[in-house]
């Protein structure tokens, strides 16, 4: 029996919308607001709004996807059935390795609990918090979610007060082209690259098709709503962030100096815990209910081992798979990884991968053209491919701008391991001991009665 089909069919649109609102909502405006001011200054506002505009490119093609085909999986299943197996899984290993950024969303939260309690120690609490956001999915993605739609909640309003108390003490004289630009344009487009980090996610829920009520509906719809309603949000954020204390001192850091500067002790305290470390917290835990997915699948094609993808039959999650996730982001914590390294490079390598289901997207309508035409969100066949060309060229010049940021020990490593990942690509599609598949199905049985 397939492991998929132990999965539950239990999540609707306001789940859905939660988990993907909790997802963009992180460590991206949090942690990177201030490292994006270091590098454009005062055009971190526009950099949110064209990195916002970047991101609604190139989730467009994941949202007809998850509309015509939804799934389990979807991003890797759609890589490795529109385009080929070896290729799917090629992206999957780069995914794999993108989730270093789990650890991004632990330290930043410590770092916010550092800003309230000066003496509470960074690594300890980043592991306690990814420990306890662990054994939460471990219980089940329905459990995982109603506690996401909580936080969600408590959290727009932080950061709704927030924006209502900030707005008026906004200098609007620190946008002009000097301030905006101190580093010319390529450290402006650095700086919109980084913040795809803040503005993606949304396309996450296109994992977890196989577990929705109404995936065709709930997929596009999801992405394209909570992508628009963030961005807005996020511009009037940063616009508070930089134009209220001087550059000099924000650069590089959270926001804690200027939600301290701005709103009175009880709301700082509140924004603190409610804002800052719930959007840290429900990124995380949003991320530990999908990044299962696409995995579990693989392992279902022969690429892992099956036992690997295991799902336990009375939570319905796959627990050998949240723990190697869970291992993989305790890595930068216990190394101490500074939090930029950490970002750039695991959101670089992930935009690379990115390209891949991208280019699937292009495959759909002559493959599939029937459930390409039935599909509740669709687009015009030559914008589709339009939209999916531009995607791919914003993807390579956002990842190749992040990875070149890096020091050459990080980008001889990730060189070193895309040649690692296409060898095993190779050698284990090649080989009849893995029983790769070859004819590969988008739906298991489950699947094909939703």
């Amino acid at each position: 029996m397939s492991q998929e089909a132990n999965l539950k069919k239990v999540l609707g649109l306001g789940d859905v919308m939660g988990i993907a609102v909790g997802q963009i909502i992180g460590a991206g405006v949090m942690a990177l607001t201030g490292v994006a001011i270091g590098m454009t200054g005062s055009g971190v506002t526009l950099a949110f709004i064209l990195s916002s505009i970047f991101t609604i490119f190139t989730t467009l093609p994941i949202a007809v996807m998850g509309s015509a085909i939804p799934t389990t999986g979807g991003l890797y299943r759609y890589s490795s059935r529109l385009l080929s197996s070896k290729i799917g899984f090629f992206w999957m290993l780069m995914f794999i390795v993108g989730n270093l950024t789990l650890a991004v969303y632990a330290i930043s939260f410590a770092q916010y609990v550092q800003g309230l309690v000066p003496s509470a120690p960074i690594m300890p609490l980043a592991f306690l918090l990814l420990t306890v956001f662990f054994l939460t999915n471990l219980i089940g993605v329905k459990f995982a979610a109603i506690v996401e739609k909580v936080m969600v909640i408590v959290l727009v309003v932080a950061l709704a007060i927030f924006a209502f108390w900030g707005m008026p003490e906004v200098n609007y004289a620190v946008f002009n082209a000097k301030d905006m630009f101190p580093a010319g344009g390529i450290g402006f487009l650095t700086a919109v690259a980084l913040l795809s980090f803040a503005t993606g996610g949304a396309q996450v829920v296109a994992e977890l098709g196989g577990e929705m009520k109404r995936p065709g509906r709930d997929i596009p719809l999801t992405i394209i709503v909570t992508t628009v309603g963030v961005g807005i949000l996020y511009a009037f954020m940063a616009t508070i962030a930089v134009g209220v204390l001087p550059v000099s001192e924000i650069a590089n850091k959270p926001l804690t100096d200027v939600a301290r500067t701005i709103l009175p002790e009880p709301l700082f305290i509140f924004f603190m815990i409610g804002g800052a470390m719930f959007a840290l917290a429900t990124t995380l835990n949003a991320t530990l209910s999908w990044v299962t997915k696409g995995v579990l699948i693989a392992c279902e094609d022969g690429w892992l081992p099956k036992s690997l993808g295991k799902v336990n039959q009375k939570y319905g999650t796959p627990h050998w798979l949240l723990t190697m996730f869970y291992v993989i982001g305790c890595i930068p914590i216990f190394m101490s990884v500074p939090l930029e390294t950490i970002s750039a490079l695991g959101t670089g390598v992930y935009m690379v991968a990115g390209i891949i289901p991208i280019i699937a997207a292009t495959r759909l309508p002559n493959k599939f053209p029937e459930l390409y035409q039935n599909a509740p969100f669709k687009l015009p066949t030559k914008a589709l491919y339009l939209i999916c060309a531009i995607a791919a060229v914003l993807l390579f010049a956002q990842s190749y701008l992040l990875i070149t940021s890096l020091a050459s020990k990080y980008i001889y490593g990730t060189i070193i391991y895309i040649v690692l990942a296409a060898l095993y690509v190779n050698i284990v599609g090649n080989s009849k001991k893995y029983g790769v598949k070859k004819n590969l199905d988008f739906f298991n049985e489950a699947d094909s009665k939703s």
